[in-house]
């Protein structure tokens, strides 16, 4: 047959021409490929970087290709590019599928797929590619005719349909394993997205079928609405839980936009069934988008009251936890506090009922003068470990109870040297006892005299000098052969004004001793904690010394801590402003320097 008998139209932009029999080819081509491209560029551009978004991006990338290829068979005079797009045709239906399957695979799993499966995949599509330009997939250009059709080869009649049904089971088997395994909200998720997915596919691939078999070409062409309805499936998964990272707002937006895009086809078509076609689908859409979208609001909102509620329930039984390993930790040390304070508080009782008994039989008076005086000196030592246990005992307490808060009529003015000198000198008879150095080895001349409560504050500085003394072992007590020839240990008390803050002086005690173990360093300003190293050196300690330091300092408007490194001694660091409440940056001050 002559083909210049059949009056072909001549195609513009290879795609407008009389050649088309229908209208209704050109409403359902443009309708599948603008909302689908919407949908993919949108996802796209909200998250580039998510690989399920970008997946659903070149699905409907490659379907828009096939679409166009599609309107160039129904549009074109040309054998030569019929040909050419058929052929083209062929091999990307069947990446479609692939696509279809790797975007199942990623939504569902969350994470990419291996290599071995992309090479499996690969493999399924090399024979199409292979043999595109061959006669195993097209054979000629039927030119019997006017109907401007190829004769397909093998290839193209029995493998790829065998591809597409193969793919579409493995996605069922995929979907129905993933919703057998999941939790019940992600179910719907799973449903709503298969669920689109084989719409899509089936009614992607029933346009040939149908038009095989009924030479009804007609309806063929509906089965390119499969798209929309992917596309109003994924907008139940957008909008509804808020897949693919696109939030609740955006999505209305996106419902939207789909609306004007379908009423905008008002604008070009011409055939009243296309408008009536349209108006349908129009009111289809914007009904389903406003239920959508109400219903989810409502959703959301509960949704977002539950996920508070979790989490302020997660939040109170965090604290719940902390505070419970809190009060463990509280009532271990507690514990080993009573039984180290009830074995302290029995030896000098029991040296005290010893001395007091020696007296009341007169045995005392057998012994000589030195004899008695040595019995009663340590009766002495022992009443005032016993008085300096039940003080912190007491002033612990104290502390605890009322929060402690230095006020200006409750300051009085103290000479920081003076006030150095006698604490030092207090602790003479042990450092000399115990051939050590304490030396008060600079007060900045430019201090001034701090207001303060003076008793609270000798305690407080009282008990970190001792904490230094005790815990700073005289050269008899190592045996550390380089501290031996590096000499006593050595206690240096120094005092001057704030280099950031001239309103704020520092006191630091430094020291050569023991040191702390890093680990134990954030707990030892709390109540019955004492360090580990220091347990095995001195096994009497309550724990508190350190606690009712902090409390005082605090009180004062002040801070505290130390630096150590173990082995090699501490350092703690007293910051006091120069009179409570005076200076309006103080509280500003601690607040940033303590984080």
């Amino acid at each position: 047959m002559d083909l210049a008998n059949c009056n072909f139209d001549t195609a513009r932009f290879l795609i407008f021409s009389g050649n088309v029999f229908s209208g209704v080819v050109y409403y359902s081509h443009f309708i599948a490929l603008l909302s689908s491209l919407f949908i993919g560029f949108f996802a796209f551009w909200k998250n580039k970087k998510a690989l399920v978004n970008r997946l659903l991006f070149f699905l409907t990338v490659f379907f828009a290709l096939w679409s166009l290829l599609d309107l160039v068979l129904w549009a074109n005079e040309k054998s030569e590019i019929v040909m050419f797009a058929w052929s083209l045709i062929i091999l990307i239906e069947n990446i479609i599928y692939v696509l279809s399957l790797y975007f199942v695979y990623v939504f569902l799993e969350k994470k990419d797929v291996g290599l071995r499966l992309k090479l499996i995949w690969a493999l399924f599509l090399l024979p199409i590619i292979l043999l595109l330009p061959t006669k195993f997939n097209l054979l000629y250009f039927d030119a019997t005719n006017c109907y401007r059709e190829v004769a397909e080869g093998s290839i193209a009649t029995y493998y790829t349909y065998f591809l597409e049904i193969f793919f579409a089971i493995w996605i069922i088997v995929i979907g129905f394993l993933k919703y057998r395994k999941s939790e019940i909200v992600f179910k719907r998720q799973i449903f709503w997205f298969i669920a689109g997915v084989l719409i899509f596919l089936l009614a992607f691939s029933s346009g040939n079928v149908i038009g095989s078999f009924t030479e009804n070409w007609t309806l063929a062409q509906y089965g390119l609405f499969g798209m929309p309805v992917f596309m109003a499936f994924l907008a139940v998964l957008i909008i509804k839980y808020q897949a693919f990272n696109i939030k609740l707002l955006t999505a209305q937006a996106l419902v939207a936009a789909l609306v004007i895009l379908v009423g905008s086809q008002f604008f070009f078509i011409r055939s009243t069934t296309n408008r009536i076609l349209t108006g349908i689908g129009l009111v289809l859409i914007s009904l389903f988008g406003w239920w959508l979208v109400r219903s989810v609001k409502k959703e959301n909102q509960r949704n977002e009251e539950l996920s508070r509620m979790n989490k302020e329930l997660n939040e109170n039984k965090r604290q719940l936890e902390q505070a419970n390993r809190e009060l463990k930790k509280l009532e271990s040390a507690k514990t080993e506090f009573i039984n180290i304070a009830s074995h302290q508080l029995r030896t000098p009782v029991t040296v005290i009922k010893g001395v007091i008994s020696l007296m009341i039989s007169g045995d005392m008076d057998k012994f000589t003068s030195e004899k008695r005086k040595e019995f009663y000196q340590a009766a002495w030592i022992k009443c005032r470990k016993l008085g300096s246990i039940i003080d912190d005992i007491l002033n612990a307490n104290a502390l605890t109870s009322h929060k402690y808060t230095v006020r200006d009529k409750m300051a009085e003015p103290i000479n920081l040297g003076e006030f150095f000198t006698k604490i030092i000198k207090g602790f003479e008879p042990e450092v000399r006892e115990r051939k050590l150095e304490l030396v008060l080895e600079n007060v900045d001349k430019s201090v001034p005299n701090i207001y303060g409560q003076k008793d609270y504050l000798e305690e407080a500085f009282s008990n970190i000098i001792n904490n230094a003394v005790k815990y700073t072992p005289s050269p008899e007590m190592t045996n550390d052969v380089r501290k031996k020839r590096a000499g006593k240990g050595i206690i240096r008390v120094s005092v001057e004004r704030d280099r950031e803050n001239k309103a704020w002086i520092m006191v630091k005690v430094k020291d050569n001793g023991i040191g702390i173990p890093k680990k134990e360093m954030p707990k030892i300003f709390k109540k019955f904690s004492r360090a580990t190293n220091a347990k095995n050196m001195y096994t009497d300690g309550s724990g508190l010394g350190l606690f009712i330091v902090k409390e005082i300092i605090t009180g004062h408007g002040g801070r505290v801590w130390v630096e150590s490194v173990e082995g090699r001694g501490s350092t703690f660091f007293v910051k006091l402003p120069v009179r409570p409440g005076q200076d309006p940056n103080i509280r500003k001050y601690i607040i940033e320097k303590s984080g």
